[in-house]
């Protein structure tokens, strides 16, 4: 009979293609997931692994097998989180990532609640592409995340996601830039001047947001924010660009193809863990009331 140890040093040694990788990654020696494995095997007369110098590869026995052992071993995990009294646990910090299409304003709007009614909180807001973020959600009790929504399958993954809505994203540049001159401006004119393009937005969406010939990838928004007031142009927030805006500091510029505003949902990722905490649940609370007023 198999055990949750057996299939889960299976599957991770598939996953990750050698006994040394799988041991890594489920924090075991070797030894012990090659005797999980080999536990496997004796137990169904089946070899279940090829072994080609250091690589461990999937037998047809193990291929047939593999889906079905994941299925399980993912299940379990999500089982095992739903059951952790996490709700009795004392938070003493959240580490709350985001990429950079989290408008300022809802970032703030978050800071501000938890200091009222968590005040023994401490928030550490942290700035990560998309993978690294489900990572740490995935794995970590208190890590929740804002960033942008992709429709996909967290069957994997001990996360859950509430989807916000969509932000408008717009172009931008200097009110004297050259581009602002142009009657009718065009994707071919974006082409050839100098785009400032977030990592993010490369990352997530290139065929939406890589359109320059001259581009310059940029992590941070305030360094973006910063670079575009003297030259460039770039895709970016209109609550992220507003203030700028308002100060004379950049105009917004749309191409005739593109006349209106790009709509980007947004979602707020949370741990299963952490479902029915009192934190989770006014978060939770606040993040909708935000977006039903400022997201479409």
């Amino acid at each position: 009979m198999f055990s949750y140890e057996h299939l889960a040093a299976f599957c991770a040694t598939v996953d990750h293609g050698s006994y040394s990788q799988a041991a890594k990654h489920l924090g075991k020696d070797r030894t012990t997931v090659r005797e999980q494995v080999k536990a496997l095997e004796d137990s169904y007369a089946v070899t279940l692994f090829d072994i080609q110098g250091k690589k461990a590869v999937p037998s047809a026995e193990g291929e047939a097998i593999y889906k079905q052992a994941k299925l399980l071993v993912n299940n379990s995990d999500k089982l095992n989180a739903r059951m952790m009294d996490s709700y009795k646990t004392q938070f003493t910090s959240f580490n709350f990532y985001h990429d950079i299409l989290a408008p300022h304003t809802l970032i703030l709007h978050i800071e501000q609640y938890m200091q009222e009614h968590f005040p023994h909180i401490t928030i550490n807001w942290l700035h990560r592409n998309r993978q690294e973020i489900l990572n740490e959600v995935a794995t970590e009790k208190n890590a929740v995340a804002i960033m942008q929504h992709k429709l996909q399958s967290n069957t994997e993954d001990a996360y859950q996601y509430l989807h916000l809505g969509s932000d408008k994203v717009s172009v931008y540049c200097r009110p004297d830039h050259p581009l602002t001159k142009v009657k009718h401006l065009t994707i071919e004119d974006l082409q050839l001047s100098k785009q400032y393009v977030s990592e993010n937005h490369i990352h997530s969406l290139p065929e939406v947001f890589s359109v320059s010939s001259m581009q310059h990838t940029v992590s941070n928004n305030d360094v973006l924010l910063n670079l575009l007031v003297h030259d460039g142009w770039a895709f970016c927030s209109n609550a992220l660009a507003q203030p700028l805006v308002n100060a004379g500091k950049l105009v917004e510029i749309m191409p005739v193809e593109s006349p209106s505003p790009i709509k980007i949902g947004l979602s707020f990722y949370f741990p299963i863990s952490m479902k029915n905490s009192p934190e989770l649940n006014g978060l939770q609370r606040v993040v909708r009331e935000y977006a039903k007023k400022h997201f479409v």
